[in-house]
């Protein structure tokens, strides 16, 4: 494969046999808590459930602190601010709302989505990925480091747009990078349904650099190549280019697209860390929503260290 562009034009039958990395049925959870910016996540979540097959539900979950005994009394009239809540989340664009919507009351969040997730054989989570300047970001942050060292699902963190966050994510064109690794078929994959649920237009990105040990670019610029003949989706764009810089690479090309999918770094000693240093700067000036994926698979354990700080912080 020569460094350039070029499209992919071939005739898709069935998506389900083209992306086997997303299972012959996508099973979504939507975790929300009342307050946080939701609509992005549960526009991604709608846009999923249109993969064949595919089912899943909006979870509202109201926190109960298990050191105050609660009452009925209360317990109904928090359940009824939360409907008012998700009533309001109306999209502003003409999107088709395809989950249902569940309500529990749980008081160890992260326990009860693990069990959630479990009873409800779900194979993809999507989450908010707080800003320093996200409500709940705190809480929000906290859920999403525990999640992110062991997940029992795939796991997509959605960043909303920089300008516009509380709006939707309807996108027509998406930019994917991709370099090679672990996780790179369920992110190729993921965006491809994303890009069908949408009607968008879908770019593939490999980014080369000399920087790289030789066989580590031919190992991966081979993965890159059989991901795109996998895909047999029609009217792709791949571009294949060498830039000593990747991180300003992506961030150039994002700014002719609505969207960003990308693989989560994979660092055993560090599980808790989505995005490697480098590429944090320049996610941090992406202005479109950006959706960094965590597969389930990924082989990241042990203890999580330092999740105090990325709380207060915000993550990206």
């Amino acid at each position: 494969m020569a460094v350039g562009e070029y499209r992919v034009r071939q005739t898709v039958a069935d998506r389900r046999s083209v992306y086997p990395e997303l299972g012959a049925r996508l099973r979504v959870l939507v975790p929300v808590l009342k307050g946080q910016m939701a609509r992005p996540i549960v526009s991604i979540g709608d846009a999923l459930l249109a993969f064949p097959g595919a089912s899943g539900s909006l979870l509202a979950l109201i926190e109960a602190d298990p050191t105050i005994p609660g009452s009925v009394v209360t317990h109904v009239e928090r359940r009824r601010d939360m409907l008012r809540w998700i009533a309001g989340l109306d999209y502003e664009r003409a999107l088709n709302r395809r989950m249902n919507v569940t309500m529990r009351v749980a008081a160890d969040v992260v326990g009860y989505l693990r069990d959630v997730v479990a009873e409800t054989e779900s194979n993809t989570v999507v989450l908010e990925l707080p800003t320093a300047m996200s409500p709940r970001r705190h809480r929000l942050g906290a859920i999403a480091a525990q999640l992110a060292v062991s997940p029992p699902a795939d796991m997509l963190f959605v960043r909303s747009d920089s300008g516009s966050p509380e709006l939707e994510i309807a996108p027509r064109s998406i930019l994917v990078p991709i370099r090679g690794g672990p996780s790179a078929r369920i992110v190729a994959a993921t965006a491809a349904a994303i890009a069908d649920a949408f009607g968008s237009a879908l770019t593939l990105l490999h980014v080369e650099s000399d920087s790289q040990h030789p066989d580590r670019s031919r190992r991966e610029r081979r993965t890159f190549g059989r991901i795109v003949e996998e895909m047999h989706r029609p009217s792709t764009v791949v571009n294949l280019v060498r830039d000593e810089a990747p991180a300003r690479c992506i961030l150039e090309r994002s700014a002719a697209h609505d969207l960003v999918i990308m693989g989560s770094w994979l660092n055993p000693e560090q599980p808790r860390i989505l995005v490697g240093r480098g590429l944090m700067r320049a996610v941090h000036r992406i202005r479109c929503p950006v959706i960094v994926i965590r597969p389930q698979r990924s082989g990241l354990a042990g203890p999580m260290r330092g999740a105090t700080q990325v709380e207060a912080r915000g993550w990206l």
